[in-house]
């Protein structure tokens, strides 16, 4: 999950800190008086603009340019480090944000603090400030989480194209746009935004506790927090375990045809369906797409009696094969003809939320290794093509064939058909597509099996592999 976060008003009481220290400032400098105690910018409040042209006669454009100017000797002198670099996060903020960061979620921040988007010595400075405030607050993000922006109205571009599931703001014109684009909010209250109320699209908080913003987080994501959290521990684990990708593709040395195909997406559910002959099919295509999928398996992996390992009995490969597959999030689901009850009603309900968040889910329909002598394919269940439809995923075709008998550096080919979503077709025509996608693609890994038996060079007559 991708959350975005504000800082001045949201992790720091932006208010309280004007009150205590601009304030302050702007009354022993220029006799400035609170005018607008609900406003949020200091020149809001101060009605400085204002002041000027009706105390000292200014005009219009006088005083702009002289509000400019008061402002930024302001910013510019030792309260900019007490404001950028010394204010403290509000109570409970680390704790929030270091736990999204440790379960995996992905923790930006937008900022339209103007100095920061300055190309001389005062910009990097400021740039390096926040990253700093973050530290010695306690939250350790890198630096490309850091996003600076000259204004809202540029902050609200970046955000939108950012695509959060979550952002946390407190500016009220802020949150109208970003709901406006179907981005969810939870908008830390202060005094320049009570006229906020909460939403589908907005849920508000005082104070940063767990127990308080679990449940609107919930309510906003329409009760997939979990699916969410559990998306990102398993993406934890896949990130620990990716090392082996080239390992993987050095022992299977796979050709891969037809990669244009492969769609590439973040922002669609996604349900990759290959045809299935080996235990690590799942393995070689996770190392050939690399991005994290969950894929579905069966169940006696899940309780250490098989392994992936050429089904290896061996129980250090079973436990191995187990603990992986838990950790990943994989699917646990057991054959009818291996137990009459078999009830995969949790497994298929997890695979149906996971697709609502976007996730990437592995299908094999095949349901099996094995086919009847001299078949192409064995019997393929239409069922991933029904919860396709349900959750308007896109569907990926992938036919495999290996070819270890042919004892050459390549073990297998792996082909990419072109992907489609099911849309308003019935589950039988979008078979139907499905199954011709398959047998093309077989015809072509037998072609390319068929050059090697010859002895020719395939990068001259397929110059994509």
């Amino acid at each position: 999950m991708k959350i975005i976060l504000d800082t001045d008003g949201t992790l720091t009481d932006f208010n309280k800190w004007v009150l205590e220290n601009a304030i302050p400032y702007f009354k022993k400098n220029y006799g400035f008086e609170v005018v607008y105690p609900n406003e949020l910018e200091i020149e809001d409040i101060l009605a400085i603009k204002e002041t000027l042209i009706a105390k000292k006669g200014y005009s219009e454009e006088l005083a702009e340019k002289e509000t400019k100017e008061i402002l930024d000797k302001f910013w510019i002198s030792l309260q900019f480090v007490k404001f950028s670099l010394l204010s403290k996060f509000r109570n409970g903020v680390s704790e929030i944000i270091n736990d999204f960061i440790k379960n995996g979620h992905d923790v930006e921040v937008y900022t339209s603090r103007a100095k920061t988007t300055k190309n001389d010595i005062v910009g990097k400075i400021s740039r390096k400030f926040t990253i700093w405030q973050y530290h010695i607050n306690g939250i350790h993000l890198s630096k490309d989480k850091f996003h600076f922006f000259s204004n809202d109205d540029e902050k609200i571009k970046g955000i939108i194209a950012g695509k959060p599931q979550i952002a946390f703001e407190d500016k009220p014109k802020i949150i109208k746009i970003l709901n406006e684009n179907n981005i969810k909010t939870i908008c830390v209250s202060g005094t320049h935004n009570q006229d906020l109320e909460p939403t589908k699209q907005v849920e508000i908080i005082t104070e940063f506790e767990k127990q308080d913003l679990k449940p609107k987080m919930d309510k906003l994501l329409n009760k997939k927090l979990d699916f969410y959290v559990r998306e990102a521990n398993s993406n934890n684990f896949y990130k620990k375990i990716r090392m082996s990708i080239p390992l993987i593709l050095k022992t299977f040395n796979p050709i891969i045809l037809n990669s244009e195909n492969l769609v590439k997406t973040n922002d669609e559910p996604v349900i990759y369906a290959p045809n299935h002959r080996s235990t690590v099919d799942p393995l070689v295509i996770n190392a050939i797409i690399d991005e994290y999928i969950h894929w579905v398996a069966l169940k006696r992996f899940f309780t250490g009696e098989d392994s992936i390992f050429n089904n290896s009995k061996n129980k250090i490969l079973c436990d191995l094969t187990a603990k992986c597959f838990k950790n990943l999030g994989y699917f646990p689901i057991e054959r009818i003809y291996d137990n009459p009850n078999a009830n995969n009603f949790d497994s298929l309900k997890d695979m149906n939320n996971f697709l609502k968040i976007k996730s990437k889910i592995g299908i094999f329909p095949e349901g099996t290794t094995r086919r009847p002598d001299g078949s192409d394919f064995g019997d393929f269940d239409k069922a991933f093509l029904t919860l396709a439809s349900k959750t308007d995923a896109v569907v990926q075709p992938i036919t495999l064939l290996w070819i270890k008998e042919l004892n050459l550096k390549y073990k297998m080919i792996i082909n990419f058909g072109k992907a489609f979503k099911v849309e308003n077709k019935r589950v039988e025509e979008a078979f139907n597509k499905y199954m011709k996608i398959q047998k093309e693609c077989l015809l072509e890994n037998e072609r390319v099996k068929e050059d090697l038996e010859k002895g020719m060079k395939l990068t001259k007559k397929y110059p994509n592999i």
